[in-house]
C-alpha cells in the first residue's frame, strides 16, 4: 500500500514516463467519451433544434421526458443497456456486451438527452432575439432553430463540452456494461475506482491528473476557438463585385399609386386578450412610401409585420400580383436591431440569399453589389457583431437589398443611431426608394417622414385613424383629433381646432 506521499511521486512518475498502461487506459477513455458525444451531438442537436421550434400534441410531453432524463443516474443507464445487450435481451445477438462499444453505447444514452435539453434553450433564447428576423427571410422553423445553433456555436461548444466531461467522468454505466476488464474495457474512472479500493494510489492518483488535463485542455480549445473566431476571415480584400445584370424595377411616377399590391380590409390582430391591431383597412400602391406614425404601443410594428406576412390575422390581408410581371410582389423587412448572425459581414448576407432560395451563381454577385451600395464591401471579412450601431443598420439593409424586394419594410430604421448614420440612413432608404422599390417605414421622427413619404399613416389605440397624400397630412386643419394633438405633440406650431375639443382617451396596447 502507498502512503500518498510515495502516491504522488509515483504518479509523477508514470506520467513523466509516458506508462504503457497508463497511455492506453487514457486513449481507450478518449476514444470511448469522444465517440459517445459525437453521437449524442448527432442526435441531440437536431432533436433540441426540433423541440425548440416545432409544435405538435404531446410536445410538452416531449420536453418533459426529455428534461426528466437529464437527471437519469448513470447506474439506470448502464442497467438498461446492459437489459438490452445480454444473451436474453433483444439486441443480444450483437454480442457487444463487454466491448468498448458497449460502453459507448450507454454514454450515449446518457449524453444526448443533456446536450437536446441545452441546445434546445440555446434556440429558444437565439429564436426570442432574432427568430421572426430569419423567417422574414425565407428560413423555415427548422432551418431557422439550425442557424441559431450556427450563431451561437460557442454555445453549442460548451453544451458539448459539457457533455464530454459527464460522459469521461461517469463510472457506473461504464462499470456495468464494460466489465472493468483489464487491457479491454478499463477506461480512467473505473480504473481509479478500483485501484483505490485496492489502495494502490499511483495509478489512480496519475489517471485523476491526466483526467484534470484533459478537460482542461477541451475547454482552453473552446476558448482558442471563441478568440478565433472574433479575428477577420481572410486578409485578401473581396472580390469587386461585377456589373449589376438586373435593371431595377422603374419608377414611374405617372403609374405610381395605380397598381395595388397589398390590400387589408377589417384586418385584426390580437395577442391573446390584447387587440394590437383593430379592423385595420389599406391599400399599399406600388411606388409608395407609405410611413408610419404614432405613439409607442399603437400598432405600428404589428402592421408592418402583418403586411410582411409574419403574423396571421382575423380579416382579409392579400398580397396581389405585381402588373406586368404577373407574379406576387417580393418583401424584405429591416427591423428596428436588425439580427445578425456571428459570422463575417460577407456571410449575413450570403446566408439571407440562400435562405431566399437565390442560386449558388448569383449569390457572390449579390453579395459584393449590396455591401459595396451601402459601403461596406471593404468590411466584409469582419465580424458582423463587432461593426458600429449605424454600420450594423447599413448591413441589416445591405441583406435586405440584395433580396431585390418589390416592397421593403423598415421599423424605425434610424432609433437609436447618432445624426451622420441616421443621415446616412435615410439616403440609402431614398436611393432604395428611386431604384423603384416601395416602402413602408415606421418611425417616430416627424421630420423623417416629411422627407421620406409620399403618404402617411396615423395610428392610435391599434387602429388606422387616417392616412393621407404627405402634404396633406401635415398641412391640413381638417385631422381627426387624435391624429391632431399627435402633431401638436410633436409639432408645437401645429394648429387645433378648440371646436373640435380634446381627443378622447382610449386605451394603448402595449
Amino acid at each position: 500500500m502507498n502512503t500518498v506521499t510515495e502516491g504522488w511521486a509515483l504518479a509523477w512518475r508514470l506520467i513523466t514516463g509516458a506508462d504503457p498502461e497508463l497511455v492506453r487506459i487514457t486513449a481507450l477513455s478518449l476514444q470511448v467519451s469522444a465517440t459517445a458525444c459525437l453521437i449524442g451531438a448527432l442526435f441531440g442537436l437536431l432533436l433540441g433544434a426540433w423541440l425548440a421550434v416545432a409544435r405538435f400534441p404531446g410536445h410538452a410531453l416531449a420536453v418533459w421526458l426529455v428534461n426528466t432524463l437529464l437527471a437519469l443516474p448513470a447506474v439506470v443507464v448502464g442497467l438498461l443497456v446492459y437489459l438490452l445487450l445480454s444473451r436474453s435481451g433483444p439486441l443480444g445477438e450483437l454480442g457487444i456486451l463487454f466491448t468498448p462499444s458497449a460502453m459507448v453505447v450507454a454514454q450515449s444514452v446518457l449524453v444526448t438527452p443533456l446536450i437536446a435539453a441545452l441546445s434546445r434553450r440555446l434556440v429558444m433564447a437565439a429564436l426570442a432575439d432574432g427568430g421572426d428576423q430569419l423567417r422574414s427571410l425565407g428560413a423555415g422553423p427548422l432551418a431557422t432553430a439550425l442557424l441559431m445553433l450556427v450563431h451561437d456555436r460557442m454555445g453549442v461548444a460548451t453544451v458539448l463540452l459539457t457533455a464530454f466531461a459527464r460522459a469521461i467522468a461517469e463510472v457506473g454505466a461504464v462499470m456495468i456494461v464494460g466489465g472493468n476488464i483489464a487491457g479491454v474495457t478499463r477506461v480512467m474512472t473505473t480504473t481509479i475506482a478500483l485501484e483505490t479500493s485496492k489502495g494502490d494510489l499511483a495509478l489512480a492518483l496519475a489517471l485523476g491528473i491526466v483526467l484534470l488535463a484533459v478537460v482542461g485542455a477541451v475547454n482552453g480549445a473552446i476558448g482558442l476557438l471563441q478568440w478565433l473566431a472574433t479575428r477577420p476571415l481572410s486578409t485578401a480584400p473581396p472580390a469587386k463585385p461585377r456589373a449589376v445584370r438586373r435593371t431595377p424595377a422603374p419608377h414611374t411616377p405617372a403609374a405610381a399609386g395605380t397598381v395595388p399590391l397589398i390590400r387589408l380590409e377589417r384586418a385584426t390582430v390580437r395577442f391573446g386578450a390584447l387587440v394590437a391591431l383593430d379592423e385595420a383597412s389599406l391599400t399599399l400602391h406600388r411606388g409608395d412610401r407609405l410611413v408610419l406614425v404614432g405613439a409607442n404601443g399603437s400598432g405600428k410594428t404589428t402592421l408592418l409585420r402583418l403586411l410582411h406576412g409574419l403574423l396571421p390575422c382575423e380579416g382579409r390581408c392579400e398580397r396581389l400580383p405585381l402588373r406586368p410581371e404577373g407574379r406576387l410582389p417580393r418583401a424584405a423587412m429591416l427591423f428596428q436591431r436588425p439580427f445578425l448572425l456571428s459570422l463575417s459581414v460577407w456571410r449575413n448576407v450570403w446566408v439571407g440569399l440562400w435562405l431566399a432560395g437565390v442560386p449558388a451563381a448569383e449569390r457572390s454577385e449579390r453579395c459584393g453589389l449590396a455591401l459595396a451600395r451601402v459601403g461596406l464591401l471593404e468590411h466584409a471579412e469582419r465580424s458582423a457583431r463587432s461593426l458600429s450601431g449605424g454600420q450594423q443598420q447599413r448591413l441589416g439593409l445591405a441583406r435586405a437589398w440584395a433580396l431585390q424586394p418589390d416592397i421593403l419594410f423598415l421599423d424605425e430604421p434610424t432609433a437609436s443611431l447618432d445624426p451622420g448614420a441616421k443621415n446616412e440612413i435615410e439616403s440609402l432608404i431614398e436611393e432604395v426608394a428611386h431604384s423603384g422599390v416601395t416602402i413602408v417605414m415606421s418611425t417616430h421622427n416627424l421630420g423623417q417622414a416629411k422627407r421620406l413619404a409620399t403618404r402617411v399613416a396615423y395610428l392610435h389605440a391599434g387602429r388606422i385613424v387616417v392616412e393621407r397624400p404627405v402634404a396633406s397630412f401635415f398641412d391640413s386643419d381638417d385631422l381627426p383629433p387624435e391624429a391632431a394633438q399627435f402633431l401638436q405633440g410633436e409639432l408645437g406650431w401645429y394648429h387645433v381646432d378648440p371646436a373640435q375639443g380634446p381627443p378622447p382617451a382610449r386605451g394603448v396596447p402595449a
